[in-house]
């Protein structure tokens, strides 16, 4: 079992039904929880996309993304496929010095 948490907010993905059912009583007698048995779709902000035919999981921040652009009033401005070059090629001596202060 993989317990996620944040706060008050818990995430939960098992492959033994019989045993997440006792975590969660166990759980539920300590704390007060809202328990919702669907399938995941959004957590912590990150929208949560399951393709279950081809076993993939897509991770979006689009609301977030949104707030942003609203907040730097850019919602007008041109967007582009890649935010850089295609294929180019990243190494340390692309990053800049950082010095503690």
């Amino acid at each position: 079992m993989i317990i996620a948490l944040y706060v008050d907010d818990g995430l939960t993905a098992h492959n033994n039904d019989a045993e997440y059912a006792k975590f969660i009583k166990a759980l539920s007698e300590r704390f007060e929880l809202s328990v919702e048995s669907t399938e995941v779709t959004w957590y912590l902000g990150v929208g949560i996309l399951r393709d279950w035919s081809k076993g993939t999981i897509k991770l979006t921040q689009h609301q977030y993304v949104n707030y942003l652009l609203k907040r730097f009033n850019m919602t007008d401005c041109n967007p582009v496929l890649t935010q850089m070059e295609v294929g180019q090629r990243l190494s340390s001596a692309d990053c800049p010095d950082v010095i503690d202060k």
